[in-house]
């Protein structure tokens, strides 16, 4: 687990990446881009990762895709 106040949110992605859940999921993960994706999220104010999150789970209401 990363605890340096210093470290970057890509820096943290890409630790997460490596470290992985155990079903080597991450392992298909462009890394790059996910560090890129959660460092700009992380950016966000909280009210902004708020409406991006209800966006996205909006746009799967109703629609053939759905998550678990």
């Amino acid at each position: 687990m990363v605890n340096d106040g210093n470290i970057t949110e890509y820096k943290k992605a890409l630790n997460f990446l490596e470290l992985g859940c155990g079903c080597s999921c991450s392992a298909k993960v462009p890394r790059e881009e996910f560090a890129e994706l959660r460092e700009a999220f992380q950016a966000l104010t909280k009210t902004e990762q708020d409406i991006f999150l209800m966006a996205q789970v909006r746009s799967m209401d109703g629609g053939v895709i759905n998550t678990s």
